[in-house]
């Protein structure tokens, strides 16, 4: 049986287009108001056994549940809320605990949004706390009315929000009205802003309307958020491609699978924004590929998965492309292999895995250990070299400060000998950049490796700071070693190489 949340729109549609037919005879008569009591007792003892299993809940939960009572309305929403929660099943309108790590996200929207609401948290679990407003939002005129419900009283770092199908019938100069005011609210927040354009309708899915109103919207909605600088997520754009495939027939509402598809953008639209907020450490957050550059980030993750069970190494390599460049499996193809020989000469035929990934920030290796790059090995070493990237400012991302950093290696860490319980991890203090002592970035990295050095001190790791064999009297770095004063060459990996064949042999003999 599909569970309630999933029947919504097809009971919406019965509510409001199949109204009980007129009795034409006392039988029929009596049997409507029996059908009629029958609900109005049944939904009493639900509301009663609510209110009993709302007294059991803390009191933050107990307050969100009153704020839902207030909003949902007991004519349709709050009454099958409710069941399904008896039921003990998961809704999108869930009380959400706060991971305190992790930013504050809002949904706003009508039935399509609450539809993807599931599969939108799911999809953000672990790098995102997903909430949503506290009803079927409806037109831009109950927005107006209802924003500051909706919003509450804490801080939001994101908010992704959508007007649209209830405001077919609004006149559209009333609705670029109301949407530039409730664009202007939501930016005062502080929050980063994004709407989302309406999706299609299906021939037929709408008596009163037709796609064309609901494009028509959206043309509208683009001039409002070009006007208040705020990204537009375009999910009509996204489904309409499949809309066939996704869309329930005459309808505006979605299959499962649908929503799944529409949460697969929300999702992606939240996540790019994520690396970018100041209000919380990005750098122990999990992502995938940042950089929109040239470097094959998910083809090298997909090699890295097809040969490290039958590869078995014996020690990995975790690190950004000072890593990558050096050598080993897998093959770095023309980016890599610049310290080949001193690979060999370390590691001969020893089985060495290398996770070194080009561009790739702490938070791209915690994405890279969550997506199983180190499931099931046993190696004897892991030796980590991991942050310089973090002190980059782009479009994608953020800079990290040196307190965020230290802590994104102390995770990487401890979800590595969680994966490798047997290994020593030989954690690098990051090699030093910038051609002269004067560059910037060597007091940042300095107070970085203060704060990585009592890592040594805990069982299983090791560390080892090198700083001073790649620098010269004056405290420069000679291209000798390191041409672009960050990757090192041949001469450069054999500096890493002498220091680290010590350590290697006392933890793998």
């Amino acid at each position: 049986m599909r569970p309630l949340f999933r029947l919504l729109p097809a009971l919406l549609l019965l509510a409001f287009s199949a109204p009980a037919a007129e009795p034409t005879n006392a039988t029929e008569a009596a049997a409507q108001k029996a059908a009629a009591e029958k609900k109005a007792a049944d939904q009493k003892i639900n509301a009663e056994k609510f209110a009993a299993w709302k007294a059991t809940l803390t009191p933050e939960q107990q307050a969100w549940e009153t704020v839902l009572e207030q909003n949902l309305g007991m004519g349709f929403y709050l009454p099958i809320y409710q069941a399904e929660k008896l039921a003990g099943k998961v809704t999108a309108w869930d009380y959400v605990k706060d991971d305190p790590k992790l930013p504050r996200v809002l949904l706003i929207g009508d039935s399509i949004s609450r539809g993807y609401t599931l599969a939108t948290r799911k999809a953000l679990a672990g790098v995102a706390n997903l909430h949503r407003a506290p009803e079927n939002c409806g037109p831009t005129a109950n927005g107006l009315k209802k924003l500051p419900v909706w919003l509450g009283t804490g801080k939001w770092d994101i908010i992704h929000f959508n007007f649209g199908i209830h405001d077919r019938k609004t006149p559209l100069a009333d609705y670029e009205q109301r949407l530039d005011s409730l664009a202007t609210q939501l930016k005062a927040t502080g929050a980063k802003v994004v709407w989302a354009n309406t999706t299609p309708v299906a021939e037929g899915g709408m008596n009163d309307a037709t796609n064309a109103d609901l494009v028509a919207r959206n043309e509208v909605a683009a001039r409002v958020m070009q006007k208040h600088g705020i990204t537009i997520n375009d999910l009509y754009a996204w489904i309409e491609p499949d809309l066939a495939k996704f869309q329930n027939p005459k309808d505006v509402h979605f299959s499962s699978p649908g929503y799944d598809r529409l949460a697969e953008q929300v999702a992606a639209a939240i996540t790019k924004i994520i690396p970018t907020l100041t209000s919380v450490n990005t750098a122990i957050l999990p992502m995938s590929k940042l950089e929109k550059d040239g470097y094959g980030w998910e083809e090298r993750h997909a090699e890295i998965l097809k040969i490290k069970d039958t590869l078995n190494p014996e020690i990995v390599l975790i690190g950004d492309s000072i890593t990558h460049f050096w050598g080993g499996l897998p093959d770095g193809a023309k980016m890599g292999n610049r310290g080949s020989e001193t690979w060999q000469s370390l590691f001969g035929s020893r089985p060495v895995l290398n996770l070194g990934f080009g561009w790739d920030r702490t938070q791209n290796v915690l994405k890279r250990i969550q997506l199983g790059e180190l499931d099931g090995l046993k190696p004897k070493a892991i030796v980590l070299h991991i942050g310089t990237n973090n002190l980059a400012k782009t479009v994608n991302a953020r800079d990290n400060t040196p307190a965020e950093i230290a802590e994104a290696i102390g995770l990487i860490i401890e979800k590595a000998q969680a994966k490798c319980p047997g290994a020593q991890v030989i954690l690098m203090a990051i090699f030093p950049r910038g051609k002269t002592a004067a560059d910037p970035k060597r007091a940042i990295l300095a107070d970085i490796n203060q704060r990585l050095a009592p890592l040594g001190q805990k069982p299983g790791i090791t560390f080892l700071d090198i700083t001073s064999k790649w620098l010269e009297a004056d405290g420069s770095i000679s291209k000798d070693i390191m041409p672009d004063a960050l990757h090192p060459n041949q001469k450069g990996y054999a500096v890493w190489a002498e220091a680290l064949k010590p350590v290697l042999d006392q933890t793998t003999k």
